[in-house]
């Protein structure tokens, strides 16, 4: 007669803040939260020389998920660095090849939406949101945002983009507010290949941002 085996298939499982980063293709769940995630291949975002302290990171790298830097293979600390949007900056400047590993999140619950979250200093002027895109690959953004300050809530869309061929780009904001929150965003198309998010801050305050974004490539 015939055995029947019945196999079970375990993931890997417990609260958020145990969660390691993954192996390429394991997955995780937080079951505090609810939260699925999968690991990925790491990723090679430059060659540390001695002196640069700056590193841009893929979009991908930078959703709020759970990050491990490597220079030359060996785990760095994570108080020796930061991660602001599209943006790892170290303390003191690394010398070797950067490589980070990363999870990915799963959406697993439809009615709950999970953004990017982004400090913006207080008194910035044409300063840097940390956010940024690579326009060989993109060279339009609709972003979902919120901003939150002591002065008020805006909810808000912005839509900008490049003409990578002339040179040009263009942003529009829609928003709504509880009460005035003096942000107000802008491109920088500057650099080779690169479109920043920028942003003045006519209050002096610091300001929470949080943003959900789609991509495409109009060419």
């Amino acid at each position: 007669m015939a055995t029947t085996r019945t196999s079970k298939i375990r993931v890997r499982q417990g609260n958020f803040a145990d969660l390691p980063v993954l192996d390429p293709g394991e997955l995780g769940y937080a079951k505090d939260s609810r939260r699925l995630f999968i690991g990925n291949d790491t990723v090679n975002v430059g060659t540390g020389n001695g002196v640069l302290t700056g590193f841009t990171l893929p979009l991908s790298v930078s959703k709020p998920t759970i990050t491990t830097v490597f220079v030359d293979g060996s785990a760095v600390n994570a108080s020796t660095y930061s991660i602001t949007g599209t943006t790892l900056l170290f303390a003191s400047p690394p010398t070797g090849v950067i490589t980070v590993g990363f999870n990915s999140e799963i959406d697993i619950v439809s009615d709950a939406t999970l953004p990017s979250i982004i400090s913006l200093a207080a008194n910035g002027s044409n300063a840097d949101t940390g956010f940024q895109i690579d326009t060989t690959n993109y060279n339009i953004v609709v972003m979902d945002y919120t901003l939150e300050s002591t002065n008020g809530v805006r909810i808000g869309q912005l839509r900008f983009g490049t003409d990578t061929s002339a040179s040009t780009s263009t942003i529009a904001d829609n928003y709504t507010e509880t009460a005035a929150v003096g942000i107000t965003f802008s491109v920088d198309i500057a650099s080779a290949n690169t479109m920043k998010l920028m942003y003045t801050d006519a209050d002096n305050l610091i300001t929470k941002f949080k943003y959900t974004y789609q991509l495409w490539n109009s060419n």
